[in-house]
């Protein structure tokens, strides 16, 4: 009787070891790789999205012969919270707990609101009833829409979970916003106030060249509009022929970071105030110390309301690890005054201009470059920062 001998063998303990250290090299090279991938379709993903609300605000000034203004503001004019040193658009008189118990809330749809038709959301926008405030409870569920086409996915506080609580600081009833990671560029004004009869106010003292406008003497009574060189104003919209410095150097919107906690402001698409859906004064090319690019770290580079309550809940250091630092005003009622782009990119945001082109902006970037790119009426020309 024959026997059949086995020709198989088995893996050797040497062999084995290869296998696997080959596999751990692989797994090494490939895992780097999808999250280099990962982060440049994200990157693709908010380049995207500006251009689609590119094309939004051309459509809109097709249909409107205009562009949107950054924000309604109704009501009686002036700002008498101001005091005459502040005009309208500064004061968050639902967060301060004001409105309505001293008068009704003013502050009604922002430029993101107003585009809604244009990002094929139609049916949303005819649930808002523009003439209610946006705090209105009739237009909640439009304001707490969590919508794709305005979010960054780089940006991990834009979640559902981490909506603006806009009465949280003085602890009523909750009054929420949806986060966003897209801004108009008001303009890169300094702070002070020039009238278009004629004066100025400043609250620093000096002069006021390159302030913004109001259409009023007395800021108190008669002001109701607020704009800047930028591209919307508070009650004020421009069209393609004002933007004498060229559609291809100017900045229409840019990306700011969604708030780090329900009391910070910034980031919420759909109200109309400085940092939540706008940037303003964070280009100024003057002798100021605190005129920087985008992503500022300076501690006033973003001057919100609730800035003190938001250090107490949460500390100052954490903020700056999680580089979003605000100015903590000394003023009784803390003003939206100040807000600077912001990515979680790296070194860098994106800006849509005026052509619809969409650009990455390095941090570093030339002051002087970064001033003129949010200028509607400048015609200096500069080395192209793309």
């Amino acid at each position: 009787m024959r026997t059949t001998q086995s020709n198989r063998h088995g893996f050797s303990l040497i062999e084995l070891l290869v296998v696997f250290l080959v596999i751990g090299i692989l797994v090494g090279i490939l895992i780097p790789a999808v999250q280099v991938s990962r982060g440049s379709i994200r990157m693709l993903s908010c380049k995207n999205n500006l251009r689609q609300i590119g094309l939004a605000l051309q459509n809109y000034h097709d249909n409107n012969s205009q562009f949107p203004p950054f924000s309604i503001w109704d009501g009686p004019p002036g700002e008498p919270l101001g005091s005459g040193t502040f005009p309208i658009g500064i004061y968050d008189r639902v967060g301060l707990g004001l409105a309505p118990a001293s008068e009704p809330a003013r502050l009604k749809a922002n430029w993101a609101l107003m585009l809604l038709p244009y990002l094929e959301q139609g049916n949303l926008h005819n649930k808002y009833n523009m003439t209610l405030p946006v705090s209105a409870d009739e237009n909640e569920s439009v304001r707490r829409a969590e919508l794709a086409v305005f979010k960054c996915p780089d940006d991990l506080w834009n979640s559902n979970s981490n909506q603006y609580n806009r009465t949280l600081a003085i602890s009523g009833t909750p009054n929420l916003y949806a986060r966003g990671n897209y801004a108009m560029n008001f303009g890169p004004n300094r702070g002070c106030i020039i009238f278009e009869g004629g004066g100025f106010v400043s609250p620093n003292g000096g002069s006021c060249e390159d302030g913004f406008t109001a259409d009023g003497e007395d800021l108190f009574t008669d002001t109701t509009r607020l704009y800047g060189d930028g591209m919307g104003g508070v009650n004020k919209s421009f069209s393609i022929k004002d933007f004498t410095g060229g559609t291809s150097n100017m900045v229409a919107l840019e990306e700011i970071r969604a708030g780090v906690h329900p009391l910070d402001v910034r980031g919420s698409w759909a109200l109309g105030f400085f940092g939540a859906s706008g940037t303003i004064r964070h280009a100024i090319f003057d002798e100021r110390e605190d005129a920087s690019g985008p992503n500022n770290q300076d501690e006033d580079s973003d001057d919100i309301a609730n800035c003190t309550a938001l250090r107490n809940a949460v500390g100052s250091d954490w903020l700056e690890n999680q580089q979003m630092p605000c100015f903590a005003s000394t003023l009784i009622n803390e003003v939206n005054y100040q807000a600077t782009a912001r990515s979680t990119h790296t070194k860098g945001v994106h800006v849509l201009m005026m052509d619809n082109s969409v650009h990455f902006v390095n941090d570093n970037v030339d002051i002087g470059v970064w001033h003129h790119m949010h200028s509607r009426t400048s015609t200096e020309t500069y080395q192209n920062p793309f």
